[in-house]
């Protein structure tokens, strides 16, 4: 049987890879962009990092039976709301949607977290918080998030609406996955592999996206970064512009 540090070496060797392809692919990205694929290629050399630690057996404790490799747990309480931050500020979301957007998926991977080390009521309701947290992100992406989407330009918006349906599969897929593998229905070596093409394909997949759709996002509106954007214009209201239908 393989080891799990073995499926964690691989997966930071193809990390190494990615992280290469997307600096060299930065390069010929124009200036005004790469603002906003820096904080994208920072997830993915995070995770890639915290990748390497786990393969290195730095920073794993076992409690309960269960192996916590923290600097993945760390890498991913990272990753998760950073993400959904990143395809938040594409609608120009307000401070409180854009706190929410944060706080609920790193809500859910510390529950996934509690519940892989309890048992019982408590890794029941914590389960209930990964699930219901993905519909409540489905619920708000669908509805508040889109209306305020609807203040930014054509392009950004469509590029948005992309982002959030790809983050809402691919996520929702790894939620399914870890369940699964939670309650014992694939062995270690079967969920290991699973979990590390899962988060790679999300990191990976998010920052290609992101790279080859990067003109669309409106510099103009946003030329001091779209973190300047939250609480600016979605605050004097948005504009009814019609984008995609969902």
């Amino acid at each position: 049987m393989i080891s799990a540090a073995t499926v964690y070496a691989a997966s930071a060797a193809v990390y190494a890879v990615v992280i290469a392809g997307l600096v060299l692919w930065l390069r010929r990205i124009p200036d005004a962009y790469r603002q906003y694929c820096l904080p994208v290629l920072g997830i993915v050399v995070i995770s890639g990092i915290a990748v390497a630690l786990d393969a290195a057996g730095i920073g794993t404790v076992v409690v309960n039976e269960y192996a916590i490799t923290i600097p993945s747990l760390l890498g991913d309480l990272i990753a998760y709301p950073a993400l959904w931050a990143v395809a938040a500020l594409l609608a120009g979301v307000d401070r409180r949607l854009f706190a929410i957007t944060i706080a609920l998926p790193f809500a859910q991977r510390a529950a996934f977290t509690i519940a892989a080390i309890t048992g019982g009521l408590v890794a029941l309701v914590m389960l209930a918080v990964l699930v219901v947290g993905h519909l409540v992100l489905l619920y708000l992406y669908r509805n508040q998030i889109w209306e305020a989407a609807q203040s930014v330009s054509e392009e950004q918006r469509l590029l948005h609406w992309k982002a959030r349906n790809l983050l809402l599969f691919l996520i929702g897929m790894i939620i399914v996955s870890a369940v699964l593998g939670l309650v014992g229905l694939f062995d270690n070596f079967v969920s290991s592999v699973l979990t590390q093409y899962m988060n790679l394909l999300i990191r990976a997949g998010f920052a290609g996206f992101l790279f080859a759709n990067v003109t669309n996002i409106d510099v103009g509106d946003a030329a001091g970064g779209l973190l300047d954007e939250i609480g600016g214009a979605n605050d004097a209201g948005g504009s009814t512009n019609p984008g995609p239908a969902d």
